[in-house]
């Protein structure tokens, strides 16, 4: 659909007399674009996501209908690949040339002189199919409960996210969330209730999401979120936004009032660059397990390094969910002298007299810190 939700329908022709006359005959109700060739149709239909339908001559020059043809059969994007395509034909084409395009997959053909119920009667009939099937697609990655992407949704969205963070290289990390009190909730009050709850949840998350961040419901109460350009640092001051947000809900039930929270997991591709988006959100649900044992702590982020150390036990994976602590956690790496020395010589500006050894420690707690006032800072001018 293009933007004022009219049906957009390709042309394609060498013939600014053929595209002039089948836009013509589809008056105002549709929005048609032009093409001079295949090579410049190709173009906007990867540029133009609202096209539902292609017309397309058999003959042109650059790029003729039928190569044309070919490549949008053979997109890897569904969308693409599926578009209506008729071909536009005429007396000199042959039966042969016909029962080509119709095995490289034409949905119809159209031969001139063609006369405006020709047009019109198969524009109706394809779009309508067209809209039907995205549709249909809508609802096969979104949630039927909340509206939000489901668990094939978020999957999609999240191996193109990862893509691009590999392309153009920078960070992304993955929340996975967990209302903790539904099974208790459920065997109280009902699964209607629970329904409603999740709801509320899923509105007042989507106030505080903001434009580059993507949500979805896996199900049952269970949350992930993609943030892109994104370390873990500042991950983990989100998922604090997000559950204190879950915190200040109060639902009410006749005189009883309930309240839920949140467990969290964070994965980052700070840890590793190279896996495959599946295996990433893994990682995250893996730590929010980790949270959902915990007794004391509810936000922990995966760490591959400890996955084969026995000794260690899954307490020591968690983090605290306040970014102070979890700047503490770093601050860790030197003592307590050590860095007041060092902070004084910053101070001073005597640089040169900081060990180069000491330096990655002494930067990582600052960093932290820095990154969560700039996030504070972007939470209150929002």
């Amino acid at each position: 659909m293009s933007q004022n939700n009219k049906p957009q329908v390709l042309v394609v022709d060498d013939s600014q007399t053929i595209r002039n006359a089948i836009s013509r005959y589809l008056g105002e109700n549709y929005d048609t674009l032009h093409a001079s060739n295949g090579d410049e149709a190709w173009q906007m239909v990867m540029s133009e996501p609202g096209i539902a339908l292609i017309f397309a001559d058999l003959h042109m020059p650059v790029m003729n209908g039928m190569t044309l043809l070919k490549l949008v059969r053979g997109s890897k994007v569904a969308k693409i690949s599926n578009l209506p395509v008729i071909m536009i034909t005429g007396h000199e084409d042959s039966d042969a040339a016909k029962r080509a395009s119709y095995t490289m997959g034409a949905s119809d053909f159209i031969s001139k002189p063609f006369t405006e119920l020709d047009i019109v009667s198969r524009v109706s009939a394809y779009t309508s199919l067209t809209r039907k099937i995205a549709t249909l697609e809508q609802s096969v990655i979104h949630d039927s409960l909340t509206g939000m992407y489901n668990d094939k949704g978020f999957a999609q969205v999240g191996e193109q996210a990862l893509a691009g963070a590999k392309r153009h290289d920078y960070f992304l990390s993955v929340l996975q969330m967990q209302v903790t009190n539904l099974v208790e909730i459920h065997g109280k009050y009902g699964g209607k209730i629970v329904a409603q709850i999740i709801n509320a949840i899923a509105r007042s998350m989507k106030k505080s999401l903001r434009k580059e961040e993507t949500l979805a419901h896996l199900g049952k109460g269970q949350f992930a979120m993609l943030l892109p350009m994104t370390k873990a640092a500042r991950a983990r001051i989100v998922a604090h936004r997000f559950q204190q947000t879950v915190k200040k809900l109060v639902f009410k039930i006749g005189q009883e009032s309930i309240r839920v929270d949140l467990a969290l997991g964070i994965n980052s591709t700070e840890e590793d660059f190279t896996l495959q988006f599946s295996e990433f959100a893994m990682h995250a649900e893996q730590a929010l397990h980790t949270s959902l044992k915990s007794k004391t702590l509810s936000l922990s982020y995966y760490q591959p390094e400890l996955d084969s150390k026995d000794e260690i036990s899954q307490s020591d994976i968690c983090v605290t969910t306040t970014p102070e602590e979890s700047a503490q956690r770093e601050f860790q790496m030197l003592n307590t002298a050590a860095f007041s020395r060092y902070m004084s010589m910053i101070l001073n500006g005597e640089f040169e007299r900081i060990p180069k050894d000491d330096i990655p420690a002494l930067v990582k707690p600052i960093e932290s810190f820095l990154q969560y006032v700039s996030a504070e800072a972007a939470v209150e001018s929002n």
